[in-house]
């Protein structure tokens, strides 16, 4: 008999009882079940995002509001949860590779490390790194416990992670059903779903004081059976509300075990990093390259030539984000060029509030034709468009629904019949003098194309007969 088993007979004789099986026998397989948990949640979180990021987009640009508010922070919760354990669940996979091993290694070699065989290693270096690695044995134990503390502590994020999710949509969803039944939804919204949050964090922080309170009556031997109580009904609303039954034994064992300020501060900057990683994809997809060093072909150059985001020819996986006006293609070759304008509620809804007094607090409830020419006359308010400097009237514009782009807007046909073959510029301005900072500011979009009708002579001849 070995020394495992010999170990797992003792631990189960010393076992206590009601226990169903004794820790030794459980500490023998957990090294399986990490390694088995870890491969298939790491590649599985990990292809994730893309999915959920998707979903998102096909989603927030028909949402405005307390609604988009909701939908940003699903998907910042969902992208930051699986980034967060996905790369958690590598690293700990990584490690208990190596973990194997070493383990593989102290099978083959039971003496470890021999430092005496190292000639090549001085006596200085020789005592700095045995004191340093130690023995193998010592380093498998080490491993061991690393592995088994980023196991536990991803697990926790991962509960915490989800349940600051079910609570923030638990809070949001009925607040947002809240504002439907008032006129101001937005500021009804966001009472709702403020009293309660607030109401919850003062809750925290009382039983934080109140306990403070009840030790300092205690060492003045002070009676505080009224402040206990209070604090333990506090203690069960918040413990049952932020489920520390089930994530408070893995918090409070490693808070101990590692220290209380060092594994605090680890903890919560994880999480507000999971937070902030969803944001961070949003600003990345939108943005052409969080790297750029372009210092001649600018931003700001490229606003003022061409953006394949403006020609349905060239938008590619990347555009998704970059909802702009648009034509078929910089290269025209019909007499006349479609145009069209897309309708984006989270810009367009608060400015229709403003510019279009016939809808009443912005929404259109007209029937029939007449409902498709205020939302032409509202949204000609919103938008200038020039051709060449030109202006050019929407009264011709029709309301349009586009399932291929996902989008709602306006579309129109521009008559380029008499229009000189060779470089045209469509200029569109939304919000015209809306000034040139925060989310109602005025926005530019620039389009150029090239005009070249079907049967047109060449330059050269052109020239010629001129």
């Amino acid at each position: 008999m070995d020394h495992t088993d010999q170990a797992v007979q003792d631990g189960d004789a010393d076992m206590p009882a009601g226990r169903r099986i004794s820790f030794e026998r459980l500490r023998e397989r957990t090294d399986e079940l990490e390694l088995l948990i870890s491969g298939l949640l790491a590649f599985a979180l990990l292809t994730l995002p893309p999915r959920l990021f998707e979903a998102w987009v096909g989603s927030e640009l028909h949402a405005e509001g307390a609604t988009w508010y909701v939908l940003q922070f699903a998907f910042n919760i969902g992208v930051g949860l699986s980034y967060a354990l996905g790369f958690a669940f590598l690293v700990h996979l990584a490690i208990r590779g190596y973990w194997v091993g070493l383990v593989g290694l102290k099978s083959h070699f039971p003496g470890g490390i021999r430092w005496e065989r190292l000639s090549a290693m001085g006596p200085v270096s020789r005592r700095f790194y045995r004191g340093a690695i130690g023995d193998l044995g010592q380093v498998i134990d080490r491993v061991d416990r690393t592995a088994s503390v980023l196991f536990a502590t991803t697990v926790l994020v991962a509960l915490t992670l989800a349940w600051i999710g079910v609570l923030g949509l638990g809070l949001l969803i009925p607040a947002t059903l809240i504002g439907l039944l008032f006129e101001d939804s937005e500021r009804a919204t966001f009472i709702a779903f403020a009293v309660p949050y607030v109401a919850f964090l003062f809750g925290g922080m009382a039983i934080f004081v109140l306990d403070k309170l009840v030790a300092r009556r205690a060492q003045r031997d002070q009676p505080a059976q009224g402040l206990e109580g209070t604090t333990d009904r506090l203690l069960q609303v918040f413990s049952t509300i932020a489920l520390q039954r089930l994530g408070g034994p893995v918090q409070f064992t490693l808070q101990s075990n590692l220290g209380n300020r060092g594994f605090s501060a680890v903890y919560f900057l994880v999480l507000s990093a999971a937070m902030v990683i969803g944001g961070m994809q949003i600003v990345s997809s939108a943005s052409f390259s969080l790297l750029s060093r372009y210092r001649v072909v600018t931003s700001e150059a490229v606003d003022h030539g061409m953006l394949s985001a403006h020609y349905e020819s060239m938008r590619g996986p990347d555009d998704v984000m970059l909802r702009y006006p648009m034509i078929p293609s910089d290269r025209i070759e019909e007499g006349r060029l479609r145009v069209f304008i897309p309708h984006r509620p989270r810009l367009d809804n608060p400015r229709a509030e403003q510019a279009c007094p016939t809808l009443a607090h912005g929404r259109n409830a007209a029937q029939g034709r007449a409902a498709a020419d205020q939302a032409v006359a509202c949204l000609a308010k919103i938008w200038t468009v020039t051709l060449d400097g030109r202006p050019v009237t929407l009264t011709d514009f029709v309301p349009m629904e586009r399932r291929d782009l996902g989008m709602r807007g306006l579309v129109g046909y521009l008559d380029l019949e008499g229009e000189a073959p060779g470089r045209h510029d469509l200029r569109l301005l939304w919000n015209a003098g809306g000034g040139e900072r925060g989310v109602q500011r005025q926005r530019d979009y620039f389009i150029p194309f090239w005009y070249d009708p079907q049967g047109a002579p060449p330059p050269a001849a052109q020239a010629a007969d001129a």
